[in-house]
């Protein structure tokens, strides 16, 4: 490629603007930096543990109502859980310490009442006669309660400290989201801990200049600040869950550190050809730079993905990290030619060993007699790596999706504690039961109440279900006109009065299952209700069927209906892109084919680590027997988008090649030759990245690190040197084919630059055809 062609580039341009113009490139960024301060500094207040409702589901139809048709029900609440091995319930000294509990809880901060488990032993008592639970009523809303955790926290453990014969804990919401703050915040300093000495060690290795290697370096945490900053500020505008910060600092630590590599790699290497700085900047940029461009949106158009998913948090996730990506893809095109301006050849300074740059990609390279290896077998080396990814994939046939509650903490985390304790004492449904929500127009006091009657019947008869708390339960009865009495008395009215809303044409009931709430018997349950309770009723009044295990069938059936047109709309929107930059139909298409290949496979270790348990014990987490139910999709988009990032790296280096040589083998023997080695060392700090956050206390978190580390390390390796090299051998010159018609509609924005020599026609057939 002539030196005129590349100078007419855009990126060539931009190149040369930002060395001419680094003071002011870099004033711009530091003044970005000053303004994201303060909004960064408020991230971890604005952040919401909420998010995850389904809009227009039944269990969104539930919590509506609580919130706004049941005066006496708190919006939010907690749980208070007492056990004693040696004192009884009913034993003076444990009624005494409950009283103190409730005394000081009763002057904690947003707590608006705590419900007494001696006026209904049979709901809040255990079969053990040693396990209490109470209800705490919160006058916050979800975030206020957050806030104000840490002092309801400590009013229950002043009251009855650690260590005596009485042990007590709070469990609920707010108590759960305090823990996954803390732990998650523990969990992401650690993270950096971890990936970032490591990371650095890598660069030198690859640069053997200190200067070269902390640039990335510190430009990926400049970047992460400034996208922290803006997340801060979209979180003050609207939902933005609390796993934003962990998915956005694992995306954009990786990409930032990559992005910067690829550019700084190809800086010096043209400095090593004898050019001076503001042309070896500019090169840099229209091959590199424009390389990372396309890397970018590809990622952001991956990722974009998962707006298409009707769950605030699960968009929030996605939007955090298309943030993070798009500044770190702005920051590699910018502000790092203005550093490399100011650094000019210092940028080999500090050299901890000598690397010889020019000599890199002459003949006898290992990169490119590896290439020329695996082209004289295509067909063995095609076939043999995707046998490899079938076996890996097998697994995630069985792939289960769920929602995990305080088990996903450590074992003596207090919120996990609280829940197992309760579910022994109770039964695995009682700390996340199921409401069911009955709307009758005849009143659910009056005609309705029969009804309502029926349906706590059918409820009480099922197997599944333990307990069932309504107004037709009050006490065992015979009839509905019994029931109908006892929920009249004078005694009841105090509960009555919290159940019943909407000026009494509402009712709530309150169902315990035997099962865990994530299990698949409690959600076959709840379908199994949602379609019989409607039948019970008469016209005109409806039934939803809610709460915990409610949600969690609403959450996986919104991600698994959204499946087809996420994927859908990443494939296509990435197959345009890449034929736009690249001038090829089958380019693409390969990418797309070879990407997914590499996804199920991650999705099948996965799905054999961590839902069927198999290296639990050496990784240090109890399986939940599935997976999280926002990880697989939001894997894909991530991982669809990453995987593109080597892809275009190394192509766009064989094209570049192709249009030199004219020959597809050479091109594509030594396009590898001249990125495998900076692939490599960009792909082992993805995994280092990647692979911190596998090392997290919280088990979602710990499977996506996880997966991400293998997906990486699976493209890297087994996608980009050996199935690359092979298909397109196999392909020929039949790579490069695009229809003229097609050629001359579509606008040039190939990665060569405004001109670029017309490429031959693909006279070559496949290899084996």
């Amino acid at each position: 490629m002539s030196e005129r062609m590349t100078r007419r580039s855009a990126f060539h341009r931009l190149g040369g603007f930002a060395v001419r113009r680094r003071w002011w490139m870099v004033g711009l960024w530091i003044a970005a930096l000053a303004a994201a301060f303060f909004p960064l500094r408020q991230l971890g207040d604005r952040l919401s543990q909420g998010g995850f409702e389904v809009p227009g589901s039944q269990s969104a139809r539930v919590q509506e109502a609580v919130q706004a048709e049941f005066t006496g029900q708190f919006e939010f609440s907690d749980q208070v859980v007492m056990q004693s091995s040696t004192v009884p319930v009913d034993d003076p000294r444990f009624r005494g310490a409950f009283e103190d509990v409730r005394a000081e809880l009763l002057e904690a901060p947003g707590v608006g009442g705590v419900t007494d488990p001696y006026a209904t032993p049979e709901r809040s008592i255990g079969p053990d006669g040693r396990t209490l639970v109470a209800t705490v009523g919160l006058t916050d809303d979800q975030d206020q309660a957050l806030q104000n955790n840490d002092a309801v926290h400590e009013a229950v453990h002043e009251a009855v400290p650690h260590g005596g014969p009485i042990e007590v804990y709070l469990t609920g919401a707010a108590p759960f989201y305090a823990e996954f703050s803390e732990v998650t915040q523990h969990d992401l300093e650690r993270a950096e801990a971890i990936a970032l000495p490591i990371s650095l060690l890598i660069l030198i290795a690859a640069f053997g200049s200190l200067v070269a290697a902390g640039m990335p370096l510190a430009l990926a945490l400049f970047g992460l600040a400034i996208s922290f900053g803006i997340i801060s500020l979209v979180a003050a505008a609207t939902t933005v869950s609390i796993f934003t910060q962990n998915i956005a600092s694992m995306i954009g630590i990786g990409v930032g550190i990559d992005y910067s590599l690829f550019v700084v790699s190809r800086y010096r290497q043209e400095l090593a050809e004898g050019h001076d700085v503001p042309v070896a900047v500019s090169r840099a940029m229209a091959t590199s730079g424009k390389a990372v461009m396309v890397s970018a949106l590809t990622v952001v158009i991956a990722l974009s993905g998962t707006l298409l998913v009707d769950i605030a948090a699960f968009r929030s996730m996605g939007l955090g990290a298309m943030i993070a990506v798009a500044i770190a893809g702005l920051a590699a095109l910018t502000i790092l030619p203005a550093l490399l301006g100011f650094v000019g050849p210092r940028i080999n300074s500090i050299r901890l060993f000598r690397r010889r740059m020019a000599d890199e990609g002459r003949a006898g390279g290992v990169w490119h007699r590896w290439a020329m290896l695996v082209m004289r077998r295509p067909w063995f080396a095609l076939v043999g790596s995707l046998l490899l990814l079938a076996v890996l994939a097998w697994p995630a046939r069985n792939l289960r999706l769920g929602n995990s509650g305080p088990d996903i903490f450590p074992p003596d985390s207090e919120p996990r504690v609280a829940a197992e304790t309760v579910a022994d004492a109770f039964g695995a449904g009682q700390a996340a039961p199921m409401q069911v929500l009955i709307e009758h127009p005849d009143g659910v006091l009056g005609e309705g109440f029969d009804d309502v009657f029926e349906v706590a019947g059918a409820l009480q008869a099922h197997p599944g279900i333990l307990q069932v708390d309504s107004i037709a339960t009050l006490a065992p009865v015979a009839s509905a006109e019994e029931a109908r009495a006892v929920a009249s008395s004078p005694e009841a009215a105090p509960f009555v009065e919290t159940i019943v809303g909407n000026e009494g044409r509402a009712t709530l009931l309150r169902v315990v299952t035997a099962d865990d709430p994530g299990s698949d018997a409690v959600r076959d349950l709840v379908g199994e209700l949602r379609a019989e309770l409607p039948r019970l009723l008469p016209g005109g009044a409806e039934v939803a069927v809610g709460g915990d295990p409610g949600l969690t069938v609403d959450l996986t059936d919104e991600i698994s209906s959204a499946i087809v047109p996420v994927v859908g709309m990443v494939l296509i929107l990435s197959f345009f892109l890449l034929m736009l930059f690249f001038r090829s139909i089958l380019l693409p298409l390969k990418a797309i084919l070879m990407n997914a290949a590499s996804v199920l496979a991650t999705f099948g270790i996965i799905v054999f680590i961590f839902q069927e348990g198999h290296f639990q014990g050496l990784l240090g987490f109890s399986t939940a027997g599935h997976i999280e139910s926002f990880i697989p999709l939001f894997l894909f988009t991530i991982l669809f988008g990453l995987s593109m990032d080597y892809e275009v790296f190394l192509l766009a280096r064989v094209r570049e090649e192709y249009l030199r040589t004219g020959d597809n083998t050479e091109a594509v023997g030594w396009g590898l030759e001249h990125t495998a080695k900076i692939i490599t060392s960009a792909a082992a700090i993805m995994v280092t990245v990647f692979g911190a956050f596998a090392f997290a206390s919280l088990v979602p978190i710990k499977s996506m690190g996880f997966g991400l580390a293998i997906a990486v390390f699976l493209d890297a390796t087994l996608v980009r040197i050996v199935l690359v090299p092979a298909t397109m051998r196999l392909m020929g010159d039949w790579n490069w084919w695009l229809p003229k018609w097609l050629d001359r509609i579509l606008p040039n924005v190939s990665l060569e630059g405004a001109e670029e020599p017309a490429l031959p026609a693909p006279t070559e057939a496949p290899v084996g055809a």
